[in-house]
């Protein structure tokens, strides 16, 4: 990870913070999931280069249409 704040002070404090956030971030993040992150990144760009369009995620169980109305919500 490279950080590059050109034309702005950086103090003590905050290089502190950023250098402790780099060596950190690796502990926080699961190898398995960054592994499956990384599968899936590249199996996105291929599907792109490819033309294929995304898979539809979310799908409908049922749609109303009308106006909601709060005495139905309620039981009466």
């Amino acid at each position: 990870m490279i950080v590059s704040f050109q034309g702005s002070q950086v103090s003590p404090g905050q290089r502190r913070q950023l250098e402790f956030q780099r060596k950190t971030k690796a502990a926080f993040i699961n190898p398995v999931l960054a592994d499956q992150i990384a599968e899936t990144i590249k199996a996105i760009e291929a599907r792109k280069e490819q033309g294929i369009k995304p898979e539809s995620i979310w799908v409908f169980d049922y749609q109303e249409t009308g106006t909601f109305s709060a005495a139905e919500w309620m039981g009466y």
